[in-house]
């Protein structure tokens, strides 16, 4: 190496994609994750959604997809900690591809299915490419947008996930028992297509490629797109941790000093937080349909649910630079516990209609949904570019541990104390993330 070199001094990527403005081409890559989250989101929620169906179809009970969920929750852990470590790796973009069409192909196999023991398995595949999508969509549109439009960007894509669950309750409330598959036949063809438009149109991460000498044709390429010019013999700085290794398959890296103690808050509200929201939508069309509630409010709570959730994900997200995260997210989680204890009261009775209840389950979505979407731009701001992809998937995979015991603690909550016991249970979970999220000391502050 000469003396120029020497004298080169490093740039930072991040700060540079800061300053700049907001492309189209930055702004193309939200919409194009959001569809593919929005899929995440439908095919995540279709089976509580067929659970009443295939009870009516098959004629089997409502406990026996308890291990089918759990299964594909399982999944969903799997998937969300390994592609989380493997994106950090390979890059972004190919590895949120991937996921999307590993979710798709099983989905659309399960349109074609006799009875429940095609679904374990299918379910468990399909949940692997469910789990990888989300680290990998987070750190991606995180590490595309400048840092003033970070937050609102990541919620965002995140925000597409209970907008699919709205959107999969609103088709769900039209389709008759004998229609089911036509839920798994959209569940799998349309990932397909928003994969096909994901290599076409879909940017890999610029702090992915800077650092890479082999990918610098690609990174010159994609900073034109965004318009931006830099010296083709620049150097870059790596953003990672003070000597953190190589990002690697085990969590360790993410309990350095400095990581320790936001990795464990992070886990805590990651794990209660996705328990009641998955806890709530395992089995919430099910305790309607046997309410004797008519077959629409089935798909119609679920989507009252998700709907609630879309608009305090994007308002929260917008309170994060005003406020921020802290208050923000203490705010919708304490909501999300006066929610579940008025649900813990309100009657479950056709005769006595149905406006307190959908506005009720509005509210504990809008909380519960608002809290878990928040919490991944959160995440991309905990940890640097080199253990982003790991620190999402890790809080990922822990809070999907959250989700494969929800079908079990739900259905003992609703066999031991009924339908209002079932949501002062949820109560609880959310005081306990609530007090992980007050315990996290690396919050996004507000500019106020």
């Amino acid at each position: 190496m000469n003396a120029n070199q020497h004298a080169i001094e490093p740039i930072d990527i991040g700060q540079i994609i800061d300053r700049a403005s907001w492309s189209v081409p930055q702004k193309l890559a939200i919409v194009i994750t959001t569809m593919a989250m929005v899929l995440d989101g439908f095919d995540n929620q279709i089976l509580a959604l067929s659970i009443p169906l295939w009870v009516k179809v098959w004629g089997v009970a409502r406990e026996d997809f308890q291990w089918v969920q759990v299964v594909g929750y399982v999944g969903m852990a799997t998937g969300a900690a390994l592609f989380g470590v493997i994106g950090d790796r390979r890059g972004r973009r190919p590895v949120l591809m991937g996921c999307v069409l590993l979710f798709a192909l099983p989905t659309l196999a399960i349109a074609f299915a006799k009875g429940l023991a095609p679904l374990y398995w299918l379910r468990f595949i399909g949940g692997m490419g469910l789990g990888g999508c989300m680290p990998n969509a987070t750190a991606l549109l995180a590490e595309l947008t400048p840092a003033r439009h970070r937050p609102l960007a990541v919620t965002s894509g995140i925000v597409g996930i209970p907008l699919g669950g709205t959107l999969g309750g609103f088709i769900a409330a039209g389709v008759m028992p004998e229609q089911w598959s036509s839920l798994y036949l959209i569940g799998g063809v349309a990932p397909l297509a928003v994969a096909l438009l994901m290599l076409l149109l879909l940017p890999e991460s610029p702090r992915y490629l800077a650092p890479r000498p082999q990918r610098r044709e690609d990174f010159n390429k994609l900073m034109a797109r965004f318009g931006i010019r830099l010296d083709p013999t620049a150097v870059f700085h790596h953003d990672s941790s003070a000597n953190s290794p190589k990002a690697s398959l085990g969590p360790g890296v993410l309990f350095a000093p400095a990581l320790r103690r936001d990795t464990l808050a992070l886990w805590g509200a990651m794990f209660f937080t996705l328990l009641s929201f998955f806890g709530v939508v395992n089995w919430l069309p099910a305790i309607l349909d046997q309410a004797h509630y008519p077959p629409p409010m089935t798909g119609t709570g679920l989507m009252y649910f998700n709907l609630g959730g879309v608009v305090a994900a994007l308002a929260g997200a917008a309170c994060f630079n005003r406020i921020g995260s802290k208050v923000t997210l203490g705010v919708m989680a304490l909501g999300a516990v006066v929610a579940a204890l008025c649900l813990s009261v309100i009657a479950f009775d056709p005769s006595a209609g149905s406006t307190l209840l959908l506005l009720a389950l509005t509210l504990q979505g809008a909380c519960i949904n608002g809290v878990q979407t928040t919490l991944w731009p959160l995440s991309a701001a905990v940890y640097p570019t080199d253990l982003r992809g790991a620190g999402i998937g890790w809080a990922s995979g822990i809070g999907r541990l959250g989700a494969i015991i929800s079908p079990l603690v739900g259905n003992q909550l609703l066999a031991l104390a009924g339908p209002h016991g079932y949501f002062a249970g949820f109560a609880l979970t959310m005081s306990l993330s609530l007090a992980s999220i007050l315990w996290l000391r690396n919050h996004i502050r507000g500019k106020h």
